[in-house]
């Protein structure tokens, strides 16, 4: 039981943190200023929403084509980055966030669903998976908050945010293009 505990929570945290896309979303989500309170509620917002979505998708009570989900997560990224550039007020950001979160929430669970995974511990699997992925994104934000708080301070931290969201734009852009052709 605690060699599958491991495995999955492992399998979490590799998952995002070579999903580069979700890597994009996140960094493109808290680049923009905000204070530790609505950092933490975007994150809270994510969590919540995707692990949701994963439990639901993984468990087959929800069925949403990834043709839909993998187009819908690079325009996650187009948006929030688009928004980063052109809104300088961010403090509700945790709303969009839920809803996006929703969306990755089911590219989270294509991993799981391709495993065919035994039914009797479905449930223990998608919670050390969750945890892996939370493990993952919060080492990042232990890392990036430094660099952001530091970053904030700095005279040029508009044109900081306006070039990093400008990438994140293109990349997601490029993203988007390729999953829908």
């Amino acid at each position: 039981m605690i060699s599958a505990f491991i495995a999955f929570f492992r399998l979490g945290m590799e998952h995002i943190l070579t999903g580069y896309d979700h890597l994009l979303f996140l960094f493109s989500l808290l680049i923009a200023r905000q204070t530790i309170k609505q950092y933490a509620t975007v994150i809270t917002a994510f969590t919540i929403a995707h692990c949701l979505t994963l439990t639901l998708t993984v468990l087959d009570i929800i069925n949403v084509p990834s043709s839909f989900v993998e187009p819908a997560i690079a325009l996650s990224i187009c948006y929030v980055a688009i928004e980063n550039m052109f809104r300088r007020d961010v403090k509700n950001r945790w709303m969009i966030t839920f809803v996006f979160g929703l969306i990755h929430g089911m590219g989270f669970a294509d991993l799981l669903k391709g495993m065919d995974l035994p039914k009797n511990a479905l449930g223990f699997n998608i919670f050390s998976f969750n945890l892996g992925i939370e493990a993952a994104q919060i080492g990042i934000l232990v890392v990036l908050l430094p660099l952001l708080f530091f970053a904030q301070k700095w005279k040029y931290s508009v044109r900081v945010v306006n070039i990093c969201s400008a990438i994140a734009c293109v990349l997601g852009g490029v993203w988007l293009t390729e999953r829908i052709f």
